[in-house]
């Protein structure tokens, strides 16, 4: 019997992460990928669970594979439901078995290491579906309900075996699998140097959008042309300097390790950054090569496309009774923040006997967006309407079908769910974005942003670099960077990336957290729903990243600011880039530090007083307790509160 198959990875992608591989990794020191390495499955753009369904689901992979190394193995620890008898999991690629593990029986958590080797390697990647069966104890088919998850890898990881083949030209230069990426420019970098450093590293993080790829930027030592230090394996060095030689240029660093140059003055510096990630790259089987004018546009936002190109490629579910398939509603991928959000659902399923009935419903979290009765020829043909209330960055619709009338344990037939991914999705801009504050990114920085320094010092483009590829990261669509002045940058219409660690931001720059005074922080709803708050806090300084919408230009900001205290805003961004899953997770208004405590979130944005649960204000204010400052609103207490609020809303 036949399961359902997703894709969960892709691995000719990656994105910024702190983590330098993700779980699973067996790496000690800078230098050549040691042999039997092993890379954590969020390092190659695959997440760290595999989920099964039912009692039989195929699950594809696509894993990536260096030059000269080959996977051996996949390992993790295999969750198994209660009431599960004999079972396996089978490895298979181009039509063969790979490899088979058994399911004990009984135990419910058990390490697994399915055998990968043998498997062919294409273009540095391998096509591998693993096929789960299970069968419950007594070996009756709805003894237990698996439509869910029946089996689950949790921390997965690939071991490869082999040594890292280092890259001898210019289209060989970045790997499958990137872990790090290091740009180094002159300490004191000039503005097109940074603007180059800005665009080439959010540009590779496009790239790599899935992988969990650290991008550093960091200083050449004085009078040195090419960085000394020892590479990472799976890292890349690429040096961004201004020369009157324009081109890109592989060399040899005194550690013994392949750099790339990339040198011009203007617009031709920025050519040779764009060439790496350009289809023209492919083609530069040379170790120097001079791009030409490469400044193509980005996309702009489509106002209809489809669940496929949303990243639903195989949306399919087999059970009995009740049978699921979830799809994603992604506003990064819509590439703006979007509203009137309609879809034409298109599929079918398996028709019932006539002796059952059933019932499909469309779901976005508790509401009910539709319902209908199934139908004899087992099509669905539907428009959904998405209110702007259920939606959020990343909007799960679910797919149901309730099956109700006679059904025996071991004779029914299990029922298939299939919705089509041409199925369309219509949308309109929605501005002010909605959900606002951290929610609207990146969907609202997309695709150009404007970046503005208070300086253009060496630590400040490293903190936009830092923004940047933290917002990328929730994205595969691309986000251009476009460096500029402060001043064009907050007067623009345009969203913008502002950093002004010192502080020292025009008036016209309202933030939702801000000192208004000497002794005074407030804390302001710029959409004007709730109450301004004030609190007296004498001598505070603090740090903050705040998503804040400008209602006189209709853009976004981003902005980096603090009290005089940057060292808080490096330990925000810090924070950030220690976990690639803390940008997605942030909600509210603004990320606060002070002193050496961990950043928290607050939110300005508080539900009407008297209207049940969750009532109480979202955030007092700012309150003094021996002299610590603590602000109410942590990462778990912001989230359940705007859900709460978002839920509220959504009711008759």
């Amino acid at each position: 019997m036949s399961g359902r198959t997703r894709i969960l990875g892709i691995g000719a992608t990656a994105a910024v992460a702190a983590a330098l591989l993700g779980p699973g990794i067996a790496v000690a020191l800078p230098g050549p990928v040691l042999r039997d390495a092993s890379l954590g499955l969020p390092a190659i753009g695959v997440g760290a669970t595999l989920s099964f369904a039912g009692r039989d689901d195929t699950v594809s992979l696509q894993v990536p594979v260096p030059k000269d190394m080959a996977p051996t193995a996949l390992r993790g620890n295999l969750q198994i439901p209660a009431g599960a008898g004999r079972g396996w999991i089978d490895a298979e690629s181009a039509g063969r078995i790979l490899g088979r593990v058994e399911v004990p029986a009984g135990i419910p958590n058990a390490p697994i290491s399915i055998p990968l080797a043998g498997v062919p390697v294409t273009d540095g990647a391998a096509q591998i579906r693993l096929h789960s069966h299970l069968a419950p104890l007594d070996d009756q088919w709805c003894a237990e309900d698996w439509s869910e998850n029946s089996l689950t890898i949790l921390d997965g990881a690939v071991d490869y075996t082999g040594n890292e083949a280092q890259p001898t030209t210019i289209d060989e230069f970045l790997p499958p699998v990137l872990t790090r990426l290091s740009i180094y420019v002159p300490p004191d970098p000039t503005r097109d140097e940074s603007a180059a450093a800005l665009e080439f590293g959010t540009a590779i993080t496009a790239r790599f959008a899935n992988q969990s790829t650290a991008v550093d930027l960091r200083a050449l030592d004085p009078g040195e042309a090419l960085p000394t230090a020892a590479a990472w394996p799976l890292e890349r060095q690429v040096v961004i300097a201004e020369s009157d030689t324009v081109g890109a240029h592989l060399a040899t660093s005194p550690a013994g390790v392949p750099v790339l140059t990339l040198s011009g003055r203007g617009d031709a510096l920025l050519d040779q950054t764009r060439l790496l990630t350009s289809n023209l790259a492919e083609i530069t089987a040379a170790s120097t090569a001079t791009a030409g004018t490469l400044d193509a546009a980005p996309m702009l936002a489509p106002t209809q496309t489809t669940l496929g190109d949303l990243g639903g490629s195989s949306l399919t579910a087999t059970s009995t009774g009740r049978v699921t398939v979830t799809v994603v509603l992604d506003q990064t991928r819509l590439g703006r923040p979007s509203g009137d959000v309609r879809v034409h659902l298109i599929g079918n399923y398996t028709p019932l006997p006539s002796t059952q009935n059933g019932q499909l419903t469309v779901t976005a979290g508790d509401s009910v967006l539709d319902h209908w009765p199934v139908s004899s020829d087992g099509r669905i043909d539907r428009w959904i309407d998405v209110p702007d209330a259920a939606l959020s960055r990343f909007t799960q619709l679910t797919v149901n079908l309730q099956v109700s009338g006679a059904m025996t344990c071991g004779s029914t037939q299990p029922v298939t769910l299939t919705v089509d991914p041409a199925s369309l999705v219509t949308s309109t801009e929605q501005l002010p974005p909605t959900p606002g504050g951290f929610q609207a990114l990146p969907q609202a920085m997309l695709p150009t942003v404007d970046v503005g320094l208070i300086d253009g010092s060496f630590e400040n483009v490293r903190r936009a670099l830092a923004v940047t590829t933290g917002l990328q990261h929730m994205t595969v669509t691309p986000m251009r960077p476009e460096l500029v002045d402060l001043d064009e940058a907050v007067a623009s219409g345009s969203p913008a990336i502002l950093i002004a660690p010192d502080g020292g931001l025009p008036d016209s720059v309202r933030l939702p957290l801000a000192r208004t005074g000497e002794s005074t922080v407030t804390l302001t709803d710029l959409t004007g729903e709730s109450p301004t708050q004030t609190v007296d806090v004498p001598s505070l300084q603090f740090g903050s990243v705040q998503a804040a919408w400008d209602d006189d230009r209709d853009r976004m900001l981003v902005v980096a600011t603090s009290t005089g205290v940057p060292a808080s805003v490096d330990r925000i961004l810090d924070w950030l880039r220690a976990d690639p899953k803390r940008w997605a997770a942030l909600r509210g208004e603004a990320l606060f530090q002070t002193g050496d405590r961990e950043p928290v979130m607050v939110s300005a944005q508080q539900p009407p007083i008297g209207t049940g649960e969750g009532s109480t204000d979202s955030v007092r204010g700012v309150l003094i307790a021996g002299g610590v400052v603590l602000i109410v609103g942590l990462l778990a207490g912001a989230a359940a509160l705007i859900g709460s609020r978002r839920q509220r809303q959504q009711r008759p």
